[in-house]
Protein backbone atom coordinates (compact mmCIF):
# COMPACT_ATOMS: atom_id res chain seq x y z
CA UNK A 1 0.00 0.00 0.00
CA UNK A 2 3.07 2.28 0.23
CA UNK A 3 3.13 4.01 -3.13
CA UNK A 4 -0.58 3.64 -3.67
CA UNK A 5 -1.40 5.44 -0.42
CA UNK A 6 0.93 8.29 -1.37
CA UNK A 7 -0.71 8.66 -4.78
CA UNK A 8 -4.22 8.54 -3.29
CA UNK A 9 -3.19 11.09 -0.66
CA UNK A 10 -1.99 13.46 -3.33
CA UNK A 11 -5.29 13.21 -5.18
CA UNK A 12 -7.29 13.66 -1.96
CA UNK A 13 -5.07 16.47 -0.63
CA UNK A 14 -4.37 14.62 2.63
CA UNK A 15 -1.28 13.07 4.22
CA UNK A 16 -0.48 9.45 3.21
CA UNK A 17 -0.87 8.39 6.85
CA UNK A 18 -4.43 9.72 6.75
CA UNK A 19 -5.19 7.39 3.85
CA UNK A 20 -3.62 4.44 5.65
CA UNK A 21 -5.51 5.22 8.87
CA UNK A 22 -8.83 5.49 7.05
CA UNK A 23 -8.29 2.20 5.25
CA UNK A 24 -7.35 0.52 8.54
CA UNK A 25 -10.49 1.98 10.14
CA UNK A 26 -12.67 0.58 7.34
CA UNK A 27 -11.15 -2.84 8.02
CA UNK A 28 -11.85 -2.49 11.74
CA UNK A 29 -15.45 -1.38 11.25
CA UNK A 30 -16.31 -4.03 8.66
CA UNK A 31 -14.22 -6.85 10.10
CA UNK A 32 -13.01 -7.59 6.56
CA UNK A 33 -9.60 -7.32 4.92
CA UNK A 34 -9.23 -4.81 2.10
CA UNK A 35 -6.49 -6.99 0.61
CA UNK A 36 -9.18 -9.49 -0.48
CA UNK A 37 -10.45 -8.67 -4.00
CA UNK A 38 -13.91 -10.07 -3.19
CA UNK A 39 -14.20 -7.69 -0.24
CA UNK A 40 -13.25 -4.74 -2.45
CA UNK A 41 -15.90 -5.78 -4.97
CA UNK A 42 -18.52 -6.05 -2.21
CA UNK A 43 -17.65 -2.64 -0.77
CA UNK A 44 -17.57 -1.05 -4.22
CA UNK A 45 -21.00 -2.47 -5.05
CA UNK A 46 -22.40 -1.33 -1.71
CA UNK A 47 -21.09 2.21 -2.17
CA UNK A 48 -22.48 2.33 -5.71
CA UNK A 49 -25.87 1.13 -4.44
CA UNK A 50 -25.87 3.90 -1.81
CA UNK A 51 -25.37 6.48 -4.54
CA UNK A 52 -28.41 5.14 -6.38
CA UNK A 53 -30.73 5.50 -3.39
CA UNK A 54 -32.99 8.56 -3.38
CA UNK A 55 -31.96 11.22 -0.89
Amino acid sequence: MGGVAAEAAGRLFVHPNTVRNRLRRIEQLTGRSLSDPAVLADLGAALYALRLLPR
